[in-house]
């Protein structure tokens, strides 16, 4: 009786050992494919789950990412166009931070997979030279560092600064 209960116990473990080991490299492989898509993981999910085809679903997807991607430079264009009709910013000065912004996003998307491998600190210290950099554009171009912000793609009136572009700078006046 205690040698059954010897083996019980060791094919368990073994059981047990093998299926963490399986749930394990499904994770790595998941993790691996989200890391070049974000959406990946919803993707495969959709696909197993209601058994579709999965080149359709990413498909929608993509649709919905450049739907998603033309309403916010249309939102962009009308926040531009009303701060020239108000006299806060040329239409050249406008025409620039369009041209600045579509850039920005375009090496964002070439330094993506590259940003993902770099530390924390790395990732940090190439935000504060890209930051840096942006203001010195800024400078350079005559526009107010107050809307540096429409140059990182933020302000789109969800904290200071927007997402992702720079805290707005304290005036000496306050």
């Amino acid at each position: 009786m205690h040698k059954r209960l010897k083996q019980s116990l060791l094919v368990g473990g073994a059981v047990a050992t093998v299926g963490l080991a399986g749930l394990g490299s499904v994770g790595l492989a998941s993790a691996a494919t989200a890391s070049k898509d974000p959406q990946a993981g919803l993707i495969d999910t959709l696909v197993s789950k209601f058994n579709l085809n999965r080149d359709e679903v990413q498909k929608v997807f993509d649709a919905e990412h450049q739907a998603r991607q033309a309403e916010r430079e249309a939102e962009q264009a009308e926040r531009l166009k009303t701060l020239v009709t108000d006299g806060k910013l040329t239409q050249t000065q406008a025409d620039k931070i369009t041209a600045k912004a579509k850039e920005l996003q375009t090496e964002r998307e070439a330094n993506r997979d590259t940003m993902k491998d770099k530390t924390n600190e790395e990732r940090k210290a190439a935000m504060e030279a890209a930051r840096d950099e942006i203001e010195q554009w800024l400078s350079d171009n005559d526009i107010p560092e107050e809307y540096g912000r429409l140059v990182f793609g933020g302000g789109h009136g969800r904290g200071p600064g927007g997402p992702g572009g720079p805290p707005p700078k304290k005036s000496s006046e306050e």
